[in-house]
């Protein structure tokens, strides 16, 4: 299969039945409304790399543990190949996800450049760099201050899509990391673009390289059955390198795609996980 053939059917999918992509301003304003609904607060989390546009509910941390959630790569690309000038969500499904968790103590982590205007935001960072070192090192610093500020002993760190690759990226060489999980997690980077022929992440880290480094952190890996745009090969792929199996769990959503069928059944299975943690 051809890039182009490849990058076609990737976009039909995450894209079909949107006649027209949203404005920018539309899309921002689709992610304010949730905000407002929920009385979340918004803050821009200034770190030495990147700003990152962020959601809190900070309103009970009892026990002083907090889940973030991480968005996916969002809207990357404008056409088959050319990237977009902004990758700010036209879904932004990890604050649905969110929205479905009743823990009150919870903060939604946007990507680089989604919703913000940084000096910074150059297209390689949601093409090719979009996992790249400065990315990760900028969200370990985002979790620094938030555990600094609100007196956080420990992260539940949860990512949509590619979101799910900066949750492991992220999570490596911490010791206040509960619990990793992942929705429709691109986690062998280098087997997706494989998989669908697409040219390397240059200037990007794979997850699966450092699976690893993280197989004393317990996981729950949700892969939908449907999704042929990450599909299960990538779990199955990372999931081959961690040295203690016993601490990962796979779910599947077997009528799940990549994007549908998630946030009907995220209550339930969130407050099951966090059951289990008790």
């Amino acid at each position: 299969m051809s890039y182009n053939t490849a990058f076609t059917l990737i976009f039909m999918l995450l894209f079909s039945g949107c006649s027209a992509v949203p404005s920018l301003r539309e899309r921002q304003q689709k992610l304010s409304s949730l905000s407002s609904q929920y009385h979340w607060k918004s803050d821009t989390i200034q770190t030495p790399y990147f700003s990152l546009y962020s959601l809190q509910d900070f309103s009970r941390c009892e026990d002083k543990s907090m889940r973030v959630y991480i968005e996916g790569d969002g809207f990357a690309w404008k056409t088959r190949s050319k990237l977009s000038d902004n990758p700010t969500p036209i879904n932004p499904l990890a604050a649905k996800l969110m929205a479905a968790d009743p823990t009150r103590c919870k903060v939604y982590i946007a990507r680089p450049c989604q919703y913000t205007n940084d000096s910074k935001c150059h297209s390689e960072y949601w093409g090719s760099r979009r996992f790249s070192r400065e990315i990760i090192d900028s969200y370990q610093d985002a979790l620094n201050q938030i555990k600094k500020s609100n007196g956080i002993e420990q992260f539940d760190i949860i990512g949509y899509s590619g979101g799910g690759a900066i949750a492991v990226l992220s999570a490596e060489g911490r010791h206040d990391v509960r619990h990793i999980i992942t929705v429709a997690g691109n986690l062998d980077t280098d087997g997706w673009v494989a998989y669908h022929a697409l040219s390397p992440l240059e200037g990007s880290l794979n997850p699966a390289d450092k699976a690893d480094a993280v197989s004393n952190i317990p996981q729950t890996h949700f892969v939908g059955g449907k999704d042929t745009v990450v599909p299960i090969d990538m779990f199955q792929s990372y999931s081959k390198r961690v040295s203690k199996p016993n601490r990962l769990r796979n779910v599947i959503c077997e009528e799940c795609t990549h994007s549908d069928g998630w946030i009907e059944r995220w209550r339930e299975w969130i407050v099951q996980i966090n059951d289990r943690e008790k």
